[in-house]
């Protein structure tokens, strides 16, 4: 995790070292880790080191869907699918509490990482973990109680593959069912949205990693270009470089976009973790996850 010898830094990037933050026409990468191998799968989980090893954060953020799921009178039940689970943390600690969990991943070496950690938790046999496609997920009509789908993941395919996203999830719910959703808040995001960032993380694989970040808003398409950068701060050696884009959706267009596949009552609420107390004191170090929105519908 992140201690208080690794800064974060914003400052503006010289000419001679800013990239083009923009991608050919179609070219979407949705996460660092999505199709890459363990190499990248392990560099996430380091420069990402402050979300996937928080549980705080982890807590905070399943009070925010009990909290959705009173409101709709609609209580946070198991079986529960935990879409685009990554590492698996959020599917750890609901099976710690008891439910049984099916995390949904197209990263191999994340769902390695979140295998090793059930099975050291002692709830492997509560957490179910399955490589799949958000927009085509490996799971029965029904087969579902809850389901979630945390930690920012909507929003990196098209508009037409983002809307399939959510169709996919209220097919899989049963009659009555939860499904909660995280997303970055638009305008307090863009608001605070910086053209260039830096921060040295202290991670496991890496002690030591220069992470650089620049972004572009692009308000035709609503969509936030970034160029990723990371290097080795001793000898400059790169690790890692290559472009990513987020669609940032506005509340009205979710509300379209959920009842259009079939979601009834939409209820939201934001969420800043910098604003609370976590461990380490990291809630400033989030990103894109810094200002966030929880929503709730139920089928």
């Amino acid at each position: 995790m992140r201690s208080a010898g690794c800064p974060r830094r914003s400052s503006g990037a010289t000419r001679n070292e800013r990239p083009e933050v923009d991608h050919p026409r179609g070219r979407r990468q949705t996460v660092l880790a999505l199709d890459g191998g363990r190499e990248h799968a392990e560099l996430f989980y380091d420069v990402e080191a402050a979300l996937f090893q928080n549980r705080d954060l982890t807590a905070l953020e399943l009070e925010r869907v009990a909290a959705l799921a009173e409101g709709l009178a609609t209580p946070l039940r198991s079986p529960i699918a935990d879409l685009a689970c990554g590492p698996g943390r959020h599917g750890l600690e609901l099976a710690r509490r008891g439910h049984l969990v099916t995390g949904v991943d197209l990263s191999a070496p994340f769902l390695r990482i979140a295998r090793a950690a059930a099975d050291s938790g002692g709830v492997g046999g509560r957490q179910r973990l399955v490589c799949g496609d958000l927009r085509r997920l490996p799971c029965a009509d029904g087969a579902f109680q809850s389901v979630l789908l945390l930690g920012n993941s909507f929003g990196y395919f098209s508009d037409r593959e983002d809307l399939a996203i959510l169709a996919e999830a209220r097919r899989i719910l049963r009659p009555g069912g939860l499904f909660c959703l995280e997303i970055t808040r638009r305008g307090a995001y863009l608001a605070a949205l910086e053209p260039y960032e830096e921060e040295l993380v202290c991670g496991r694989r890496h002690p030591r990693l220069r992470c650089q970040w620049w972004r572009r808003w692009d308000p035709a398409t609503r969509r936030v270009f970034t160029h990723e950068r990371h290097s080795l701060p001793d000898s400059g050696e790169l690790v890692y470089e290559g472009p990513y884009d987020m669609r940032l959706y506005g509340w009205g267009e979710l509300q379209r976009m959920l009842r259009r596949t079939g979601f009834q009552r939409v209820i939201q609420a934001p969420f800043t973790p910098a604003a609370d107390t976590l461990d380490g004191g990291l809630g400033e170090t989030f990103g894109a996850m810094s200002e966030v929105r929880f929503v709730a519908a139920r089928v």
